[in-house]
């Protein structure tokens, strides 16, 4: 697909239709990608378990695995206190239930509403979707 320079006085009309076409080949291009990495590494564990360092017309492909581990915190916290280790915390929280309904009931006054609002904190994530409207 030909890339068109995208330059700084091109129109709302001019850019959307560009962003249309290059997302949905982006993500065509995505899927297939996908699809060939999982066909590769399959081909990989079914003919060459020892070696995965292959090269084949001038490109090297390389299957390595990592592994990670974390804790079953719900498990090591039995654990630890089956065993007496004395690493178990308590940990404050909010019962926004509770809070809710002494809001809903009156029990906080105004004032202390407005001054409770200062323990928020507002993000802003922008989402941009475009998708190609179908011809009647």
């Amino acid at each position: 697909m030909a890339r068109k320079k995208i330059e700084k006085q091109d129109t709302l009309a001019e850019l959307i239709p560009l962003y249309g076409e290059q997302n949905a080949y982006c993500n065509t291009l995505k899927k297939t990608v996908a699809d060939l990495n999982k066909r590769i590494k399959d081909a990989i564990h079914a003919v060459n378990k020892e070696n995965t360092d292959i090269e084949i017309d001038g490109w090297r492909v390389t299957l390595s695995v990592s592994d990670s581990s974390t804790f079953n915190e719900d498990k090591l916290i039995e654990f630890a206190k089956a065993n007496n280790i004395k690493i178990v915390k308590k940990k404050e929280y909010i019962d926004y239930d509770a809070l809710e309904s002494l809001i809903y009931n009156g029990k906080i006054d105004k004032d202390t509403l407005l001054e409770m609002d200062s323990c928020k904190e507002t993000t802003s994530k922008e989402t941009l979707r475009c998708t190609k409207i179908k011809e009647a």
